[in-house]
C-alpha cells in the first residue's frame, strides 16, 4: 500500500519515454538482418535483452558500452566468423548514426502534459544530456521538468540509487509520495534500493519483458507509458 498520496513521478528516457528500439536496438538489428536475412526477430529481442540485464547490472558506468554490447551479441550462435565480423562493423556504423535519434513513444507528449498538471516531474537517465537537449525539442513536455539527472550528473549508475535519490531531492518531496517510472530490471532495483515506488514499462520488448520485470517484483507493470494516468486513477480511487 503507498501510504501518502502520489505528488511526484521520476522516468526513465529510453525505452519509456523515447523509443529504446529507434535510438539504440535498431542499429544492431539491421546489421545482423544484413548479414542473415532469415533470423527471427523475437531471438534477437531475446538476446539483445539478455545482453543490456547482463550489462546493467552493475553500478559503474561504462564508456565502452556499446562495443561490450556489440561483443555480447556477436555470441549469436546463427552467426559464423564472417558474418560476425560484417555485423560488427554495420553495428557500429550505424548506432553512430542513429544514437543521436529521439523518436518519442506513442502519446508521449500529450501524455507528459496531461500528467503535468497534477503531478511534479522528473527525469533520472543514463542517457547523455546532449540526448536530453535534443528530446526537449521533440517532446518539448520535457521543458517543464522540475529536475533532470542525466548521467553526466551521477558517478554511478543504476542499479545503483544515485540517481534516484537526487530526483527525488530535486522533486522536493517525501519518497512514499514518488513513483519511478522504468522499463528495466535495473530500473526496479534502483527504485527498491532509494525506496520508491515503482511502475515498470514493458515498452517494446512486450512479453520478453514481462517474465524478468515479475520476478523483482514492481509495484505496478503497464503495457506504455501511454497507460500510465489510468495507472495513476486506480492508484488515486483506492485511497
Amino acid at each position: 500500500m503507498i501510504s501518502k498520496p502520489i505528488q511526484g513521478l521520476l522516468f526513465d528516457f529510453d525505452g519509456v519515454i523515447s523509443s529504446v528500439m529507434a535510438r539504440v536496438i535498431w542499429p544492431f538489428f539491421r546489421a545482423i538482418k544484413n548479414v542473415k536475412p532469415d533470423i527471427k526477430r523475437e531471438y534477437l529481442m531475446e538476446r539483445y535483452y539478455l545482453a543490456t540485464q547482463q550489462l546493467l547490472a552493475t553500478d559503474k558506468i561504462k564508456p565502452l558500452y556499446v562495443p561490450i554490447l556489440v561483443a555480447k551479441m556477436l555470441n549469436v550462435d546463427q552467426l559464423n566468423y564472417f558474418q560476425k565480423l560484417r555485423f560488427l562493423i554495420q553495428s557500429l556504423v550505424m548506432y553512430s548514426k542513429s544514437k543521436l535519434n529521439v523518436v518519442p513513444q506513442e502519446g508521449a507528449q500529450e501524455t507528459l502534459k496531461a500528467l503535468r498538471e497534477e503531478y511534479k516531474m522528473g527525469l533520472v537517465t543514463t542517457a547523455e544530456r546532449k540526448v536530453i537537449d535534443i528530446a526537449r525539442e521533440k517532446i518539448p513536455a520535457l521543458n517543464d521538468f522540475d529536475v533532470i539527472i542525466t548521467r553526466e550528473d551521477c558517478t554511478q549508475t543504476k542499479p545503483n540509487p544515485e540517481g534516484l535519490i537526487k530526483g527525488i531531492k530535486g522533486l522536493g518531496l517525501h519518497r512514499d509520495e514518488i513513483l519511478y517510472i522504468g522499463d528495466l530490471p535495473s530500473d526496479i532495483i534502483a527504485s527498491q534500493r532509494a525506496k520508491i515506488k515503482v511502475v515498470s514499462v514493458m515498452g517494446e520488448f512486450k512479453e520478453t519483458a514481462r517474465r524478468g520485470l515479475e520476478e523483482l517484483n514492481p509495484n505496478y507493470i503497464i503495457p506504455m507509458l501511454k497507460d500510465l494516468p489510468n495507472l495513476l486513477k486506480t492508484i488515486k480511487g483506492k485511497k
